[in-house]
């Protein structure tokens, strides 16, 4: 920083290589708020823009990834409140690429097994849905690594509200997979 107070910009190459080291995690993020991958696309676009625009003001090489997250949050949210989706119950609203994004079971063999790993996938998704945004957000940073300062600092709110929504967020999972997982006893 010059002795003035005038930020430092960052240089195009460094702004480059911020978003490129961000925007995967980011698609990923709105992705799983908005479960529209095409819709997930032009959210992070828009925050990406909107940031870009200010990088004068800000210094997005420090501070970028939580003012994108913070912006991806809360653009979710206003699409979410604009267009209140609606899922089926024959999960026809998730886009097959999506699928190409599970992870495979290396112990499942078999159709049978791939078919039971597709119920649990769709279970997990329809599950994650109706979890409210804020709980999905927190849950789905803490999913991607983040630590529980920085899952704060993207919803803005307190690290310990941050862990209660994690901790009711997997008890709404729990609760909502628990007759799915449990091990049936008459058999």
């Amino acid at each position: 920083m010059e002795g003035d107070g005038v930020r430092c910009k960052a240089t195009r190459e460094q702004q480059e290589a911020w978003v490129l080291s961000t925007l995967s995690r980011a698609l990923g993020y709105a992705g799983s708020l908005l479960r529209d991958r095409a819709l997930a696309e032009d959210v992070v676009h828009d925050c990406y823009l909107r940031l870009l625009q200010k990088a004068e003001v800000y210094d997005l090489v420090r501070d970028g990834t939580k003012l994108l997250y913070k912006a991806i949050t809360n653009a979710c949210i206003d699409r979410n409140q604009r267009e209140r989706m609606m899922l089926s119950l024959d999960g026809n609203d998730f886009c097959d690429s999506e699928r190409g994004l599970a992870v495979a079971d290396p112990n499942a063999e078999g159709p049978l097994q791939h078919v039971a790993q597709r119920e649990l996938e769709d279970l997990v998704k329809a599950s994650m849905a109706q979890l409210p945004v804020g709980q999905r957000a927190a849950l789905e940073l803490s999913s991607l690594g983040y630590s529980m300062q920085e899952i704060a600092d993207a919803l803005a709110i307190t690290s310990s509200n941050a862990g209660v929504l994690i901790h009711r967020a997997r008890g709404a999972l729990r609760k909502h997979l628990a007759q799915y997982l449990e091990s049936p006893s008459h058999e």
